[in-house]
């Protein structure tokens, strides 16, 4: 074992939760600071051989939030080969990349692997919130949203009251010219999560 690596892989990880409690606490210029430190501090970690997958995760999903999707992705593949990641994590980081590959622009490739997910199960409100948002984008492209809405309404059956599932209802009824109904559901999505940005975004051009 590399102690030294594993001492920067845990610091890094700390760092890394600080910036979340800053999130959480709506202190947002605090919280993207910790995050930057956090970076920094992951890649002297893993550049020290930290192979802990639990830092190596959360890096991966840092990278993913800061928009450096290459580099997000080629962590993703090293944690995949851990010898120490469990069937949790494994399921976790599949997931993880699928939504890397979807912001490196491969839509159908992500799709393929969330349904993959899916398929294994058992369902979650994360991957009914992911996959149901990335079938909306591939309704939009091609303008058949009958899986968009079949998969998005089991979700919002499994959970009612999940602020990403609310808002690609709210997103699913915008996009199919149903403006009351989407109204309705990014008012019940805003009040889950006053913060959660894509909601903001369509609250404020309904109200406009």
């Amino acid at each position: 074992m590399n102690i030294k690596a594993a001492i920067l892989g845990r610091k890094a990880y700390n760092i890394h939760l600080k910036g979340n409690a800053y999130l959480d606490a709506k202190k947002f210029r605090e919280a993207e600071e910790k995050h930057r430190e956090a970076i920094a501090a992951y890649a002297q970690a893993e550049a020290a051989g930290d192979e802990d997958p639990k830092h190596l995760m959360a890096y991966g999903v840092l990278l993913l939030r800061m928009r450096e999707y290459e580099k997000a992705r080629a962590t993703m593949l090293r944690v995949e080969k851990l010898p120490s990641l469990n069937p949790e994590m494994k399921k976790q980081l599949r997931l993880n990349y699928a939504v890397c590959v979807w912001k490196l622009g491969q839509l159908d490739r992500a799709i393929d692997l969330m349904r993959q997910l899916a398929a294994a199960g058992p369902m979650t409100a994360t991957l009914y919130g992911s996959l149901g948002y990335m079938l909306i984008e591939k309704a939009r492209e091609t303008g058949d949203y009958a899986e968009a809405v079949e998969f998005n309404q089991k979700a919002y059956e499994y959970d009612d009251e999940d602020a990403v599932v609310l808002d690609n209802m709210g997103q699913l009824n915008l996009a199919m010219g149903k403006r009351d109904e989407a109204f309705d559901f990014f008012k019940r999505a805003h009040e889950r999560k006053p913060t959660q940005v894509d909601t903001l975004y369509y609250l404020a051009k309904l109200y406009s």
